[in-house]
């Protein structure tokens, strides 16, 4: 079985300034040790599921959050933007048995979460038939597709 695992930062459990999420806050180093915890304990549920190939997306800010010194050994990351359509998903293909999204988070303008946005640079709010549609929704199209 193979496994694509997407980690983002802002939907992690505890997180709630941006001090907490960009590498330039205070408090980053300690949420960014728990998007690494969050990531193994991920793998590790796929391990365990039987997952035979594990494909790692870092897919927050800079997409070089995750300390991959932790990894274990055979889980393939992907570092970094290349400008791959699919984004936070890139690479993901038919080849890929399940997807799991991890520390993703509400759409813009979602109260239920302070670091709520969709996607940056010129996009700050994306509808679809009317609806908000965060990163969550909009990847998790492209992966059913």
């Amino acid at each position: 079985m193979k496994v694509y695992i997407s980690t983002d930062i802002e939907g992690n459990a505890g997180i709630a300034h941006w001090d907490e999420a960009l590498k330039t806050g205070p408090d980053y180093v300690p949420f960014r040790d728990l998007m690494t915890n969050e990531a193994l304990a991920a793998i590790e549920g796929a391990q365990q599921a039987g997952a035979t190939g594990i494909w790692l997306r870092n897919a927050h800010e800079s997409a070089r959050n995750i300390d991959i010194a932790r990894l274990p050994e055979g889980v393939r990351v992907i570092r970094g933007w290349s400008g791959h359509p699919f984004k936070m998903v890139q690479e993901l293909d038919e080849s890929f048995d399940a997807v799991a999204m991890i520390g993703w988070h509400g759409p813009a303008g979602d109260g239920g979460n302070p670091l709520s946005h969709t996607m940056t640079g010129h996009y700050a709010h994306i509808t679809l038939n009317g609806a908000p549609l965060s990163e969550y929704g909009l990847h998790a199209r492209l992966a059913a597709s």
